[in-house]
């Protein structure tokens, strides 16, 4: 039993895709705006030129992701997994069909959890660090996209306190994305840990404990699971809050180990289709037809070598996330 590719970052706050470049370049444009008031003039004049809004445009190279995946004649000459325990009917040549079949969903499932951390990495520090691999998979070269996301929220008391103001904490993020945006959030996402310090605050217990929830409705907890990797905690009326514990993890080659998408000690105050996915086209070489451009969101690539008796299979795609508008969201530092 394979996990599934993780995507709800990405379709749940990212949703709008954009049609795709015919060139490897993407225009990457986000606002952040002001409340202006119209200025008073004097009789007859002709009005007063206003600036408009600021809004950062640049154009990226959107990041190449792709994996490869290679079959030798040995790989084929051996009982590969689910096959018959002591006597199979497979050819090699079944053998490759399946491995093929195989190598192309894993090799998809990989670019769509690579995006789902580009997604992480933009809504909990505004930016995202690309490093890239060559062949050799050791030489790197390292850039950085930059939205200038400085909504960030360190409580003066931390939520691992039960005494901790949450719900303040919560109402400041609120008012100041509705300040900045004229819109208001609709949900807490929580990385695993902040449950615990929802469920165990004092000051939500006490509201909790209120006999008569005609008289004061601030906090309703139902927590249950609505998939694998994402648990409905409950919702705070009073702010107009859905909470939800994002509880998807991916494996960290650096590390080697298991890491969390969203931080253990971080939660998001944020509404869904905040952003846009951006692609680029792929060009690729093909030893007929020369270098090809293809305008599409997944390209594989099939090649073989028939002086190793090797085949690899390789999925690219050039993918950017994009926020609209920098200023609707806000990322709370539970613990500092």
């Amino acid at each position: 039993q394979f996990k599934p590719r993780a995507t709800y970052l990405a379709d749940t706050f990212f949703s709008q895709k954009m049609p795709v470049a015919t060139t490897s370049y993407v225009g990457v444009e986000y606002k952040k705006g002001k409340r202006l008031l119209a200025p008073y003039i004097v009789k007859g004049s002709r009005g007063v030129s206003i600036n408009r809004d600021t809004a950062d445009a640049k154009f990226y190279s959107a990041p190449m992701m792709g994996g490869k995946r290679i079959i030798t004649i040995q790989e084929l000459e051996m009982r590969q997994f689910g096959e018959t325990p002591i006597f199979s009917q497979l050819t090699p040549q079944d053998r490759a069909a399946a491995m093929q079949a195989q190598d192309l969903k894993d090799l998809t499932d990989i670019i769509y959890n690579r995006k789902n951390k580009m997604a992480a990495d933009i809504l909990t520090t505004g930016k995202v660090t690309i490093q890239g691999y060559a062949d050799d998979g050791e030489v790197i070269l390292e850039d950085e996209i930059d939205f200038n996301f400085a909504n960030t929220k360190t409580p003066a008391t931390i939520w691992s306190n039960s005494a901790a103001t949450i719900y303040s904490d919560l109402k400041e993020c609120c008012d100041k994305i509705a300040e900045d945006t004229g819109t208001l959030p609709t949900m807490l996402l929580c990385g695993p840990s902040v449950e615990e310090y929802l469920i165990a605050n004092k000051e939500i217990r006490d509201w909790l404990l209120v006999s008569n929830n005609k008289n004061l409705t601030m906090a309703s907890f139902q927590p249950r699971y609505t998939s694998p990797q994402t648990r409905y905690l409950g919702y705070i009326p009073a702010l107009g809050l859905e909470i939800y514990s994002y509880l998807e993890t991916y494996f960290d080659t650096e590390t080697n180990s298991v890491q969390p998408f969203i931080p253990a000690d971080t939660a998001l105050v944020i509404s869904p289709n905040i952003g846009k996915q951006l692609f680029g086209a792929i060009t690729l070489v093909d030893k007929t037809a020369g270098f090809q451009t293809y305008a599409a969101e997944i390209v594989p690539k099939y090649s073989i070598n028939e002086d190793d008796n090797i085949t690899s299979l390789s999925v690219f795609s050039r993918n950017l996330l994009v926020p609209n508008d920098i200023d609707s969201w806000c990322v709370i530092k539970t613990c500092g």
